[in-house]
């Protein structure tokens, strides 16, 4: 496996609408995919981030990293990952760490204080992962709008 991390592009719509359905259990219109990840793409603080293994050209993982502004103490910024998936066949081969490395390296570049992410109660093969790469758990809070 020849591993890199990028920035999504709107040609790995066909490879990334199936990978993101794992996290929500049905696939995306590919025309408001397009529109959002053009939409993504304009903002500097803003990464949607692929991995994809270039030796068979398949996407193994994806993440979106927003940065936002904080008012607090030093006021830097915050860095948020959401959307975290690995294709199921996988993992546990470096993939993710390979992409909290990537979008960590851009959140020290952007000068983010510090990193959040949320995950849903059932996760917890992904919690394990969050762990390893020296996430810690707090309590957190969610509402759908």
């Amino acid at each position: 496996m020849k591993l890199i991390c990028r920035r999504a592009i709107l040609e790995d719509i066909p490879k990334l609408n199936p990978l993101l359905a794992q996290l929500s259990e049905s696939l995306a219109d590919p025309a408001k995919m397009a529109e959002k990840m053009e939409k993504i793409a304009r903002n500097d603080d803003n990464y949607l981030l692929v991995a994809e293994d270039t030796e068979i050209g398949a996407l193994l993982g994806s993440l979106i990293g927003v940065v936002f502004e904080d008012i607090c103490g030093d006021c830097r910024p915050i860095l948020l990952v959401e959307n975290v998936v690995v294709e199921e066949t996988a993992r546990r081969l470096g993939v993710g760490r390979a992409m909290f490395d990537a979008i960590e390296d851009w959140g020290r570049e952007k000068d983010c204080h510090y990193c959040i992410l949320v995950s849903g109660l059932q996760r917890h093969g992904a919690h394990d992962f969050y762990r390893a790469v020296g996430y810690s758990e707090i309590k957190g809070f969610k509402k759908y709008l």
